[in-house]
């Protein structure tokens, strides 16, 4: 009588001998990589101090060397930090036009050609 429960529960008879067929398997999933602590703090130390391509020091002591400053003018620190961020700003627009001669004569290295060629343009706009 168990049987006979067993066979109708199936549905279907098999033939005498053989195996039940396997459960199929479930979907592998990727493997995920390994995690990287290190490169995570670095991250996040390089958002809390900003990259800075002037050091602070050495533009700092390249403006008081100007002649009006030695004339018993002074200069606060902020505005100092403002000169050198506009610095910056100016330097990066400059090596990005640069980047983007070589780009349009299909080379990826910037040669004295893209540099003269971005100050002449530089004077015709101003």
């Amino acid at each position: 009588m168990a049987r006979a429960k067993q066979a109708a529960a199936a549905g279907a008879k098999r033939p005498p001998g053989t195996a039940p067929s396997p459960a199929p398997n479930p979907p592998k999933t990727r493997p995920r990589p390994p995690r990287a602590p290190a490169l995570w703090k670095k991250l996040r130390l390089l958002q809390r101090n900003p990259f800075r391509l002037l050091p602070g020091a050495s533009f700092c002591g390249l403006v008081r060397g100007f002649p009006l400053l030695r004339q018993g003018f002074g200069l606060r620190g902020a505005a100092v930090a403002a000169l050198r961020e506009g610095c910056e700003v100016h330097l990066l627009a400059v090596l990005e036009e640069w980047g983007l001669c070589a780009l349009h004569a299909k080379r990826s290295v910037v040669q004295t050609a893209d540099v003269t060629l971005v100050r002449c343009l530089r004077v015709k706009r101003a």
